[in-house]
């Protein structure tokens, strides 16, 4: 099994390199590094907790509405001088979180943080990936999104420790640094010399330049996409929020932060996992197949959460979080590009995870509001649970809906 990995890297290795430095490079906007900065930001800008969701909401929303504009310009441009002017925002947006005060500042920061890093960086890594490989599109995929955990597995404690020797603000200075100089000629060295994959699909075919809201138009009139649609918010609603919140989560049921912080390894081994398999069964069963079953594991993880108040619950619940999140990726990745072609597949998907990423700005903002209310963990567990399962059972009549490929072409 492990002979087509090496087989794709031996044949590909700078491709594969590019996308999965990508993937690495979307690190500051996600929520997971946010997070760190938390209380930070808030003792700056004087904000509570609840004043600080709302905030990210907010931000996160924008950066979603903005995200179709910027996104779909990766099927019209060079990729080089995209992937360029990408990063080359991404460090403009830590040098304003490190400049941040007051709640303006701040709202601008975490814009340009989630549009630019969890919206763009991956957006560069899936699209132009997804749409160079054709029957390896699975594995691909697989191999460059092994980027993101080896970025939860580095840099939460390099951070912390660059916190406390130079300060939050200089460390997210030094990020912007370090993304500006380093990044780029990195990254344009990789694919410098691969025209098939750099040049833009709509340069050699005979049509009109992809609009911002083409992706709407495409997808809007299929069943499918309506279909899936609830299944595809699912995963970044119901994971950003319990992550955002899973230090709330764990004081509830006793756990000390030191518990909360150690768990997090079994959600870096469970996306492994999710990756290494999911590059296996998209190639094989097709991402429209998977799409329906990837969150499996997560289902459970609530189970055990709502049932069992042991410490071991949480590195149980953690790890499947991060299993489903494994075959989302991939399987997310590969389903535009499988029902509706590569042509306009930029624009498309930069719809997509528009929506996408407003669900993971309304996780946070609900959850907490939960939390507030008095709704317990238990409840809360039940109430994911109930919503999955709903998306799933209509993502399994998604898959027999016949969705022509010139849908996308």
């Amino acid at each position: 099994m492990l002979r087509r990995h090496f087989r794709l890297l031996r044949s590909e290795p700078r491709i594969l390199s590019f996308g999965a430095l990508c993937a690495f490079l979307s690190t500051p906007g996600q929520t997971f590094f946010i997070a760190l900065f938390v209380g930070s930001f808030g003792a700056s800008a004087g904000l509570n907790a609840g004043q600080l969701g709302a905030l990210y909401l907010v931000a996160t929303l924008a950066s979603a509405s903005l995200l179709p504009f910027a996104g779909h310009w990766i099927d019209r441009i060079d990729l080089r001088l995209y992937v360029s002017l990408v990063v080359a925002a991404l460090a403009l947006a830590c040098f304003s979180a490190a400049l941040a005060a007051g709640p303006f500042g701040l709202l601008l920061a975490f814009l340009l943080l989630r549009l630019t890093g969890q919206g763009l960086m991956m957006h560069v890594d899936v699209t132009s990936i997804a749409r160079y490989f054709g029957a390896n599109r699975g594995l691909a995929l697989f191999l460059t999104a092994m980027g993101f955990p080896l970025a939860i597995g580095i840099a939460p404690p390099l951070t912390v420790h660059l916190i406390e020797v130079l300060g939050w603000r200089l460390t997210y200075g030094a990020i912007g640094v370090g993304v500006l100089i380093g990044a780029i000629p990195v990254l344009l060295w990789l694919i410098w010399t691969n025209g098939a994959f750099y040049r833009p699909p709509a340069a050699t075919d005979e049509q009109t330049p992809p609009r911002a809201w083409d992706g709407l138009r495409i997808v809007g009139r299929t069943r499918y996409f309506w279909l899936a649609l609830p299944i595809l918010l699912y995963m970044p609603f119901a994971s950003t929020a319990l992550t955002f919140h899973v230090e709330a989560v764990g004081l509830a049921r006793g756990w000390s932060r030191e518990l909360v912080a150690t768990a997090f390894s079994g959600f870096a081994i469970g996306h492994l996992a999710g990756l290494f398999l999911s590059g296996f069964i998209v190639d094989r069963l097709t991402a429209r197949v998977m799409l329906p079953l990837m969150n499996l594991p997560l289902f459970l993880g609530l189970s055990v959460l709502a049932l069992l108040t042991h410490p071991i619950a949480l590195f149980v619940f953690l790890g499947c979080l991060g299993l489903s999140s494994g075959l989302v990726q991939t399987s997310v990745g590969a389903v535009w590009a499988e029902v509706y072609g590569i042509a306009r597949l930029g624009t498309i998907r930069s719809f997509a995870t528009m929506l996408m990423v407003a669900g993971t700005a309304a996780g946070p903002a609900m959850l907490g509001y939960g939390l507030d209310t008095g709704f317990t963990v238990p409840v809360i567990c039940l109430l994911l649970l109930g919503y999955g399962l709903i998306a799933s059972i209509l993502a399994v009549f998604g898959v027999t809906v016949r969705v022509p490929q010139a849908a996308g072409e």
